[in-house]
């Protein structure tokens, strides 16, 4: 549990202390911007969201027993008064990220930052306790709540960070100062905000600026912005990757065989799921085991290990059907990676697709893009529902509909026993309920 005394929360947020019952030298056990979490002796951070302010549960926060507050207004509840309650919070993460000096592995990309995470936490877990972030916390509240749960018994450390907007890498890894930067790829996702793909280059890589003295660096080296980074640890399909795969054998959706080379090294590896992009996920995990010292037996055990989190396209099955969940989230370059996973499929193949968001003016040609790709693979079935998917249902096994009760209702007479279907939008289309009603046919 991370904890403060009153007067190093003061200092590290540059606020002023309005508590004149409280100590400078009390303990607080912990902060949490969560009321419905929050224990007895916390600290409570409200932050000001889309929806809600936090400020207006400050007093329930002093009913759930919380030591102390921030606060950017005046309240009657013991505080500390700062200008940015998230500013504040990530100062006081930062404060506890400077107590340990473990490796501290952070990922970035537009694509797959979850599921390499929750790769690398898998493998580098057969040998080290690993601290990670829980789920996809990768946001500028995410990163310091993941820090703040850093404890002296982990011996290593594995965060995701995440941006839409310029600057945001920027606040984020001055909290988390990697020792180890890895860099899943650079494509489209969020390119509403960054303009370009160059632009999403120079946003992912504010990163290095906050990377501790003698910090490692891992990029993707079949990304052509990727691979320019000086020094870094290339991975990847190509020759001039140091951390590189041959032999790679797809069986089916969920299991691929490849031949890791690295350094001197080679083994024969397994992973229990499929894709060129699951195979460059196992590498960047083998070049951060490789970095730590690991073994080659650990490598090869924490690979066979890793499964992919609901919603990232872990492999379903019912009755009917083999379901590919990609429901959690899309853009153009998962979205081309999830079709040729699809493709791979010895069965009939069908994608249910809906909107790809945050593309900017050029959304409908990144999804005309998808239904074209669809076409060129030969999947079988491509069924679209959204403003922007209609711009993919071209070719004669495309259909549109306009939302998803049309959908719902053609799906059984679309579907046939034996499918492998895929399922993928961006996560505001709420696609989950489609899977949901597949789950019962």
């Amino acid at each position: 549990m991370a904890e403060f005394t009153v007067r190093e929360l003061t200092r590290a947020t540059g606020g002023t202390l309005c508590a004149p019952a409280l100590s400078p030298d009390t303990v607080v056990a912990g902060a949490t911007i969560d009321t419905r979490t929050l224990r007895p002796g916390e600290l409570y951070v409200p932050i000001r969201g889309e929806v809600f302010d936090g400020h207006r549960f400050i007093p329930q926060a002093m009913e759930n027993g919380a030591a102390l507050v921030l606060s950017e207004i005046e309240t009657d509840a013991p505080h500390i008064r700062v200008k940015d309650c998230v500013l504040a919070y990530q100062n006081i993460a930062r404060l506890h990220r400077n107590r340990f000096s473990i490796p501290v592995v952070c990922i970035t990309g537009s694509v797959g930052k979850t599921t390499t995470k929750d790769m690398v936490k898998t493998v580098v877990s057969q040998r080290f306790r690993t601290h990670a972030t829980v789920g996809n916390l990768n946001n500028q509240t995410g990163v310091p709540t993941t820090v703040l749960r850093l404890d002296p018994s982990y011996e290593v450390s594995v965060m995701e960070l995440g941006t839409n907007h310029f600057g945001e890498i920027d606040r984020i890894a001055r909290v988390a100062q990697p020792t180890i930067c890895l860099f899943t790829n650079i494509g489209e996702a969020h390119i509403e905000f960054f303009a370009s793909r160059e632009g999403i280059f120079r946003g992912k890589t504010e990163m290095l600026a906050h990377a501790r003295p003698g910090a490692k660096i891992i990029a993707n080296g079949d990304d052509d912005l990727l691979c320019r980074i000086p020094g870094a640890i290339r991975y990847g399909f190509g020759p001039e990757c140091e951390v590189r795969a041959t032999d790679i054998v797809p069986d089916g959706l969920e299991h691929t065989t490849f031949r890791a080379s690295f350094f001197g090294r080679s083994f024969d590896a397994e992973i229990f799921v499929s894709g060129d992009h699951m195979v460059r996920n196992a590498l960047s995990a083998i070049a951060v085991g490789y970095l730590l010292g690991m073994t080659d037996e650990e490598l090869q055990k924490g690979l066979r290990a890793f499964r992919p989190a609901a919603g990232r396209a872990d492999i379903l099955h019912t009755d009917r059907f083999t379901l590919i969940d990609g429901t959690y989230n899309a853009n153009p370059t998962s979205m081309e990676a999830a079709l040729r996973l699809l493709a791979d499929a010895k069965s009939r193949r069908v994608c249910i697709f809906s909107d790809m968001l945050e593309l900017g003016p050029d959304a409908p040609a990144y999804h005309r893009r998808i239904g074209e790709l669809a076409e060129a693979l030969g999947i079988e079935c491509m069924l679209c529902t959204g403003p922007l998917a209609k711009y993919a249902a071209i070719g004669k096994n495309a259909h549109w509909f306009q939302n998803k009760n049309e959908l719902h209702a053609a799906l059984p007479f679309y579907l046939k026993d034996g499918d492998t279907v895929l399922l993928k939008a961006s996560q505001g289309m709420k696609l989950k309920e489609t899977l949901s009603y597949l789950l019962t046919l």
